[in-house]
Formats: C-alpha cells, structure tokens, sequence
C-alpha cells in the first residue's frame, strides 16, 4: 500500500517547510538539515529498496554531503551489498487500522465497549461535530492551535512552528488533502483532529489530535474520532489509520486508540546507511544525550 509520505503532495509541503527533496526512482528522498551545516537524507515508507537504488542514492548523498540515509520501510528490503544498521524510526513502528469496508454496525460491534459507550454518552450530552472551514479562514489555525498548545501543555511534548500546521492544510490536491474537524459543546470547542486522506492508498489517516481539560466528562474525542470514520467511509475510503500506538510510552492514547477495535500492524525496524562514519558516531552521540 502507496503511503501518503511519498506522494508529490507531501513532497510539496516538505519544501514548502525548506527541506530539499529529489526522487530516486519512484521514491522521495528528503533532505534534514543539522545543526554546523551537516544533513541527513530520509526515505519515508518507500515502496521498494534495493542495491541498484541505494547505489543512485549514494550518488545524491555525495553531492548533499550527507551524514547517513535513514529508511523507514514500508516492505521487506531487499539488498544484499550494504550494510545497514538499526536505528530509531521517525515514523511509528505499530498503529492499528480499521476496515472501512464492515458496515456502521460491525465496525461499533468490533469496538470495545465503553468506547461504545462513549461515543453514544457524547451523542447524548449534545456534542456537536464541525469541519475545518468553519473555523479557519486565510490560512489561520484557529482554535486548533489554541487546543494544541494546550495540549502540550498538559501532555508535555513539542509541537512543531504555528507555519507547520498551516503549511500542512494549504497543501492539497485530487489526491490529497489534510482537514482539522473540530468537537463543539456549550458554543465552545472543546477537542479537534487533523486528518489525512490520500485516494491512492484508499487511507484516511489520523495524523494529530489536541483537546480541552473543560468537559472531558462529555467524552468528545470518541465521538470525534467516530464521525471521522463515517465520513471517510462515506468518501470511499477503505482504511481508517490510527497513526501510531505504544503502550508504554502513550499508554493512555493508545487504549484509546485500541477501543475503537482494528488490525494492529508492526512495521520493521528503520535502518541507517552510514556515509561518514565518525560524523555519524558524534551525531548520535549527541542525539542519545538529548534523549
């Protein structure tokens, strides 16, 4: 399955934030900026590695000066002449997936049931689902950014520049769009979500999320998540994707997520082939004391 992070569209958005890209046959090799004019190029999902293609890339990791290529693969490599080392992905390694192809029924039956529940308790105290034009004109985030920061906030994890998230909605074609939908109880809003859809991989995707403390109690985020759903069903997708869950590091988002029922997937470990090595040896060095 195509993933959204190789599409032209994401490849747009990826300059739009002054990163340098180049396509290697059919996949989009991104180049990240470090700090004393180093870099770093990264494959995001790509649909097939292989000795001849890592060859081309080495080509451009020359001409970039390149520290290493990171992969986060989407299949099984298949290479036989490098030697490639193991490493943290930036992508999520496991996330579950819905099949939007059971009807409205199966997918509640498949649910746990108090996110069953909550999705009915949320229904009933009046919560109200809205789209993104609703709330966003000219490029502005809005309320979203508001409930982000909050979220952070009590979370305590970064969010990327205010730009980011601007840039990431004003990038959209046929093919390709992200969308903010926002939950609404008493005239305020209370939670909102950011969603991918990508027709070439049939994928719905849930790429960020942000809520209030204000009327938790009202369970919106369930209900949130379930219009979503619908709504992807309805457009002709056939998979709704989570986007990442780990017990121990979010063992509350990823309850949340596993409530909804789905097949859970694990991706394989990323790998890193190493152009300058002692660079690299410094660079994660470095990176480990920041962690």
């Amino acid at each position: 399955m195509i993933s959204f992070l190789q599409s032209s569209a994401w490849e747009r958005f990826q300059q739009s934030v002054g990163r340098r890209t180049r396509r290697v046959g059919e996949n989009l090799i991104i180049r990240h900026n470090l700090p004393l004019g180093f870099n770093y190029l990264y494959s995001p999902r790509p649909k097939s590695v292989t000795n001849n293609w890592l060859l081309s890339v080495e080509k451009f990791a020359k001409e970039e000066g390149a520290i290493f290529l990171k992969i986060d693969p989407a299949e099984k490599l298949q290479t036989t002449n490098y030697k490639l080392q193991t490493t943290k992905s930036i992508q999520p390694r496991e996330t579950t997936v819905l099949d939007l192809a059971k009807s409205e029924d199966e997918l509640l039956s498949a649910m746990h049931e108090k996110t069953r529940y909550n999705i009915r308790l949320a229904e009933r105290r009046g919560v109200r689902i809205t789209k993104q034009e609703s709330r966003i004109k000219n490029g502005e985030l809005g309320a979203f950014w508001n409930l982000l920061q909050e979220t952070a906030g009590r979370d305590k994890f970064k969010t990327h520049p205010r730009e980011h998230y601007e840039k990431l909605l004003a990038v959209r074609d046929e093919e390709f769009s992200n969308e903010i939908f926002f939950a609404e109880y008493n005239g305020k809003i209370i939670a909102a979500v950011l969603v991918n859809f990508y027709k070439p991989s049939d994928t719905a995707t849930y790429l960020h999320g942000a809520s209030g403390r204000e009327y938790r109690e009202v369970m919106a985020p369930h209900l949130l998540h379930w219009h979503v759903i619908k709504e992807a069903k309805a457009r002709g997708f056939k998979h709704y994707d989570f986007w990442g869950i780990d017990e121990k590091r979010w063992p509350g988002l990823t309850r949340f997520k596993l409530g909804f029922g789905g097949a859970q997937i694990e991706y394989l470990k990323s790998f890193d082939l190493i152009y300058r090595p002692t660079i690299y040896k410094l660079y994660q060095f470095l990176r480990n004391l920041r962690i």
